[in-house]
């Protein structure tokens, strides 16, 4: 690969600077400080890190250096079919033992338990309780059972099948028919093309058992294995487990070799139309494909951020000119990255509009091309490295606050790819050091790495209904080759100012402060009648979470305003706010911790986003600028309309829209209050200036709303903020507060309706009990308790017994808005002929907790899991933030949250079995179910 040698001069300067006191480019990037890692003598590595978040937890993973890329021809699937049975019986963990216990000690199935297989790996996640030393023990042993002690029964691997089969049902689609067409091509030659890890069926279905085994046998070894513990528990003692349970593990004698395969590269560029009668819309992707880059050195360190600024900054183009009237692409974006092991790339991407595959893919090419011949401008430089030292010092900001599931896959990557795992503040420190030094010459010589001449792969996929509208595959390619000899003009930046108010408003004044201290909360009433609420919290350094609500919404206004108080928020979104379109608040805020988003729902109107304690000011100023001074602006408008219809037009032929628009008209009854907008038509009927109005009306008094921050706040500096950017804002309370109208969209009950969408032979079930009942904590809970239960049973039942589904759930809530009314769903998806016995089985399932209660077994299983839970979440803001949000949306006790524990844990068996016969009935059952196109009812 060519590099210029300017660069290489500056290069040399660079790295003999001072910058470079700490980091000699040659030197390897350490691996995180606080990580202990080692090996066993039989090859096992292992990576452990003590972290106190959140406390009493430790997650485990279980990594192996092997997936479907070590299959024979005789195994292809059984990789993922190993990894199902590790939870079917293993030495110390009968059929359905292993599940069962962790549920009683809080680990959920699915959530918390769970595993994955992919080409060249596979990894076990299991969190334990360290609250109790046979907790840890017994997960340390669940992991040394997958390691070397699965049974894999006669018996077990039988039962299993059909659930692996379903799971492979479930992926069957247009997206899967497409993806099969277009990956032999991108990994072409390659034995990755030829490795799903889903499989083939016939060999899941028919696999002899000896074939299954070879495959544990031969790839379950310790010497392709890695153990990560992350977690409240101190190094020295996970260390001294990971010996006890994993050091007698031993390599079998004529294991195979570990292969890792190449994606051979090749000089010819390929391009590949797929179209497929489902496909809901023109994806154009422009692949250039790279062999794996080194993760190892500074050197390699400063390459990999190189590469992510060219991205950013295409990325930015490319939205700019998704702006644009008659844009080539609806929205686009580009990035490096990894599609396997063995293959990276860089690549620009995006959606287009029908009869513009050429332009969009000319397009791409052409701002590559540009950015080749003339590079990048200081401006956007500057504002891709404020936002990548912004990422920087932030996340050392929180290193102390971190939890150990945000943590742990650092250390499975780094086993497995030997990615970059270096502690936080090393990472911002050598962010510090390196970024405001980097120069355009280095960037651009990026792009000339990045953007080559060969190798290039561009994949269309479209429906078939577009198929004579598109250009052929040799015309693409054609395009390919006129990229070479393209000239382009270099790019234009708008210049913009940095402040987003010109005037500073004049403050408001506090009138009111009420202390709840029982909760910590603060309440301000300001002169404007605006009051505020404000929960200071120590969970993160650098969140502060904000809300600010008030009722009324869409449904104060008439039928025939309906469209137009529906898109109201959204217009303003799209156009901006103040001075700044979209695009350019992005790179007014490069850098800066500000995300604010208005929106007017059905019952309500809202602000809200999230911020840091420095950007805490923009935020608010961003805020006042919402209420005040929305933007309009036509052409983006027109934009935006014209980019929705395309993308609806395209998604009518898709089944999953299909079945969608047709469940949100079944559920709301036919009620047109109740329903989107799936016809690109009705986007026509959108007066854009009755939206407007209808915004400025809804935020035109601010003592309508009531606002809730939280986070690290200091309210001594908060407070004088809050009164000069919310407290200056138009607000009387002559009127009183808005109320919300009933719209009465109430789901139809005693029904059934079939869908029959789709060429997959797949099936979908939906029971939705729904019905008026009074609005209670305790029972909402209550109901919370019955949806795990049942979801315990139906697994145990459709999938383990019968194993005729890969997932199924059940939920259920109480709802005080507009009217009070409960809620319950069971959705599990099967095979079309499966149907009849697998609800069959649900209401079997029901009837048994209505006849004799939950067992207790149960019982206990789901108080335990959701007493971590709620013990998790105590050091959350997100969850304090929503449940003091829904206090004073519900006109609750401010410190209604703290009756949580008592109410979580204090659900009893007959109060769940009270519950399941008072609401799962048929008379409140609206059962919706999905076949394919062509199923015939017998």
């Amino acid at each position: 690969m060519k590099e210029k040698f300017q660069f290489l001069a500056l290069w040399f300067c660079f790295s003999v600077g001072l910058s470079y006191a700490q980091f000699a480019p040659t030197d390897k990037v350490p691996l995180d400080s606080r990580v202990k890692a080692g090996q066993l003598d039989n090859g096992m590595q292992y990576y452990i890190q003590q972290n106190p978040k959140p406390e009493n937890k430790l997650e485990l993973r279980l990594a192996i250096k092997a997936g479907s890329m070590q299959e024979r021809e005789d195994q292809r699937g059984l990789a993922h079919f190993v990894e199902h049975m590790a939870f079917n019986g293993s030495e110390h963990f009968k059929k359905n033992e292993l599940i069962s216990y962790l549920q009683s000690i809080g680990v959920a199935f699915g959530s918390d338990l769970n595993a994955y297989t992919s080409f060249d790996e596979t990894v076990y996640m299991l969190p334990i309780p360290t609250d109790d030393e046979e907790k840890i023990q017994n997960g340390f042993q669940v992991m040394r059972d997958w390691a070397g002690g699965l049974l894999l029964n006669s018996e077990d691997i039988e039962a299993e099948r059909g659930i692996v089969v379903e799971e492979w049902r479930t992926g069957q689609g247009v997206d899967q028919r497409m993806r099969d067409a277009y990956l032999p091509v991108l990994l072409h030659e390659s034995r990755y093309a030829n490795r799903l890890p889903i499989g083939d069926m016939d060999i899941i279905r028919g696999a002899e058992e000896e074939v299954i085994r070879d495959f544990y046998r031969d790839w379950y070894r310790p010497e392709l294995m890695g153990v990560v513990a992350v977690g409240d528990v101190a190094p020295e003692k996970v260390e001294a487990l990971i010996r006890d349970y994993f050091g007698d593990l031993e390599n079998p004698v004529e294991a195979p070799d570990r292969v890792y395969y190449e994606v051979p590269e090749h000089e010819e560029n390929f391009v590949k139309i797929i179209t497929d009668e489902e496909a809901p819309g023109i994806q154009v992707q422009l692949y250039y494909k790279h062999q794996p880059v080194a993760t190892e050195t500074y050197d390699d360190y400063k390459d990999r951020i190189l590469r992510t600024m060219v991205g950013g900054m295409l990325t930015q183009r490319l939205d700019e000119i998704r702006q644009k009237p008659d844009a080539p692409f609806i929205f686009a974006g580009a990035r490096y990255g990894k599609l396997v092991k063995g293959l990276e790339f860089f690549t620009t991407s995006g959606v287009v509009g029908p009869g513009k595959t050429r332009a969009g893919l000319r397009s791409f090419l052409e701002e590559n091309r540009r950015a080749v011949q003339h590079g990048f401008t200081e401006g956007e430089l500057e504002r891709v490295k404020r936002s990548l030292l912004n990422s920087a010092e932030r996340s050392f900001k929180e290193m102390d606050k971190a939890e150990s599931r945000s943590l742990v896959g650092r250390y499975v990557s780094h086993f497995l790819n030997e990615s970059f795992a270096d502690n936080p503040a090393h990472r911002n420190r050598f962010y510090q050091e390196v970024i405001p030094e980097i120069t355009l010459d280095e960037v651009n010589a990026m792009v000339d790495k990045l953007v080559r001449e060969n190798n290039i792969v561009v994949v269309v996929t479209a429906p078939e209904k577009d198929k004579e509208s598109l250009p052929t595959e040799s015309e693409l390619a054609d395009a390919l080759k006129e990229a070479k000899e393209m000239e382009t003009s270099p790019y234009q930046e708008k210049e913009l100012r940095e402040e987003l108010m010109l005037a500073i408003p004049e403050s408001g004044k506090v009138v009111k402060v009420q202390e709840v201290e029982e909760v910590g909360i603060t309440v301000i009433e300001l002169d404007n009648g605006l009051k505020v609420h404000f929960k200071p919290t120590d969970f993160k350094n650098d969140e502060i979470l904000f809300t600010g609500s008030s009722k009324g919404g869409t449904s104060l206004y008439p039928d025939k305003d309906h469209i137009h108080a529906s898109y109201a928020g959204t217009a303003v979104n799209v156009m901006g706010v103040g001075d700044f379109s979209p695009s350019d608040l992005r790179k007014v805020l490069a850098g800066k911790n500000v995300q604010v988003t208005p929106n007017i729902g059905r019952y309500s109107e809202n602000i809200s986003g999230s911020t840091s304690p420095e950007d805490l000011e923009l935020a608010l100023q961003l805020i006042h600028l919402y209420f005040t001074a929305p933007r309009v602006d036509l052409a983006l408008w027109e934009v935006f309309l014209t980019n929705q219809k395309n993308q609806l037009e395209s998604a009518q032929v898709n089944p999953d829209f299909q079945f969608n628009k047709r469940v949100n008209e079944i559920i709301s009854n036919g009620n047109p209050r109740g329903m989107g907008i799936f016809s690109p038509e009705k986007l026509d009927s959108i007066d854009l200036e009755r939206s407007l109005e209808i915004f400025t009306e809804r935020f035109a008094n601010v003592a309508d709303f009531e606002f809730l921050f939280t986070g690290n706040l200091d309210l001594d500096l908060v407070i004088p903020m809050v009164e000069r950017y919310l407290g200056s804002l138009p607000g009387n309370l002559v009127d009183g507060k808005e109320q919300f109208r009933d719209l009465g969209i109430k789901a139809p009950q005693d029904q059934t309706e079939l869908i029959k969408v789709g060429v997959d032979e797949k099936s979908q079930v939906i029971l939705y009990f729904n019905g008026d009942t009074a609005y209670d904590l305790e029972k909402s809970q209550q109901l919370s308790y019955l949806g795990e239960i049942l979801t315990i049973k139906l697994i145990e039942s459709l999938r383990e017994q019968i194993g005729g589904v890969y997932g199924v759930g059940a939920r259920g809530s109480l709802s005080k808005v507009p009217d009070e009314r409960f809620s319950f769903v069971i959705n599990f998806p099967c095979a079309p002929e499966s149907v009849p016995e697998l609800t069959a089985a649900v209401w079997e399932e029901i009837e048994k907790i209505q006849t004799n209660g939950p067992e207790a077994e149960d019982l206990e299983k789901v108080r335990e899991t959701k007493r971590i839970s709620l013990e998790e979440n105590l050091r959350r803001n997100g969850f304090w933030h929503g449940q003091i949000s829904a206090a004073i949306s519900g006109n609750m006790p401010l410190d209604t949250v703290l009756g949580a524990t008592d109410r979580v844990l204090g659900v009893t068996g007959p109060q769940v079995q009270a519950l399941a016969r008072e609401f799962l009935k048929t008379e409140f059952l609206l059962k919706i179910i999905r076949y394919p196109a062509n199923y015939q009812e017998e």
